[in-house]
């Protein structure tokens, strides 16, 4: 089967997308208190989204978590959580500098999206997934990622001062 790599690869990041939202916190201000949701947007092809589209609908903490599809790239304040995948890198810079400061959690595949102002990339290195963190990029945000997930993750320091 052509697809089975990257959907099984695909499968374990929208679960490990879905703990690492587990263990951020948004602003309350953020979440509508009637109806608390977590819009979770996933750009990318068929097979990540269909990875993702298996976890619409599980609850963390006391939030609902809602899958949104981008195939366009607008109304991205309604996502509280944003996956990039696969995204030409001048698009990819061009959505990481309008979200920046925003709290939306970016998560993407790569050193290159942590360099480019994502928050977190989920890569394989050496058969195993690694968590690599721009924390000054999150603390810009508003967002706090627990501790837990911290002590796991390599933290990304920028080369130079963030603005």
């Amino acid at each position: 089967m052509v697809y089975a790599q990257p959907a099984e690869k695909h499968a374990v990041l929208a679960v490990l997308t879905l703990n690492l939202a587990r263990f951020t916190d948004w602003p309350e201000a953020v979440f509508d208190n009637a109806s608390p949701v977590l819009h979770m947007c996933v750009i990318g092809n068929n097979v990540v989204q269909q990875s993702f589209a298996k976890i619409d609908n599980k609850h963390i903490n006391n939030k609902s978590v809602h899958i949104i599809n981008l195939s366009r790239l607008r109304n991205l304040s309604q996502c509280h959580l944003i996956y990039i995948s696969e995204l030409e890198h001048k698009t990819q810079i061009q959505v990481l500098l309008e979200l920046k400061n925003m709290p939306i959690l970016t998560v993407g595949e790569n050193m290159q999206f942590i360099k480019d102002g994502g928050m977190i990339a989920i890569e394989k290195v050496a058969g195993k997934m690694q968590l690599n963190i721009n924390l000054s990029i999150i603390k810009q945000s508003g967002l706090v990622v627990s501790s837990r997930i911290l002590k796991l993750a390599k933290i990304y320091h920028p080369p130079y001062p963030v603005p």
